[in-house]
């Protein structure tokens, strides 16, 4: 029993380590033997846990989802705002992430950039983490009582991955401030009657 505590608690340093390795240099530029530096972890014990670097690479993108669920999406769901505030503060929370790590995106979009055409499932996780946030934003819709949830939805995520992209090319956060403006403009919208309703 011990044993096992000590081979989990080995292997999530392992991706820990690899996860800020990979985060800050790339998946393919970053080697096994940048990910060990400093890290005091061999390569034999690295391939114990990991046979193979793609395998690394799945552990490293499954953290990284638990690790924006944890940082971006739980603490705002646990706040008492309305779901629209919720959908401000998303935005609100992942300009602030950037700010304080500007060369930090989505690392499940980098992975899709990266693999495409060359590893399928790994450059699934970027299509899955994009749906994934495209499911919150589209339920927080719901939530809020929108006419057009699933068509709002999608928008919000649109405009936030497109914030993410250019936030990274700025190396700000700035996007983030005129996509939320458009998001509330969206959600304004939306609250206007359509035609027929008008009839």
């Amino acid at each position: 029993m011990a044993g096992d505590v000590r081979g989990e608690d080995k292997k999530r340093e392992i991706v820990r380590q690899a996860f800020d390795r990979f985060y800050d240099g790339g998946f393919h530029a970053t080697g096994v033997d940048a990910v060990l530096s400093e890290s005091g972890i061999s390569k034999r014990t690295l391939y114990k846990y990991f046979p193979t670097k793609d395998d690394l690479i799945e552990a490293v993108l499954e953290f990284y989802g638990q690790f924006i669920v944890g940082k971006l999406f739980d603490p705002v769901a646990a706040s008492n705002e309305e779901p629209r505030q919720q959908i401000m503060a998303i935005f609100d929370a992942r300009k602030a992430m950037i700010d304080e790590n500007p060369t930090r995106g989505c690392l499940g979009i980098k992975a899709a950039q990266e693999f495409v055409g060359k590893h399928a499932g790994l450059a699934a996780h970027g299509k899955h983490a994009a749906l994934y946030v495209e499911r919150r934003f589209v339920d927080l819709c719901e939530r809020a009582g929108l006419a057009r949830p699933a068509e709002v939805g999608k928008q919000i995520n649109v405009l936030f991955q497109g914030a993410l992209l250019l936030s990274q090319v700025y190396g700000d956060g700035s996007p983030f401030v005129s996509a939320k403006h458009a998001v509330a403009a969206l959600l304004e919208a939306d609250d206007e009657p359509t035609p027929s309703d008008r009839q």
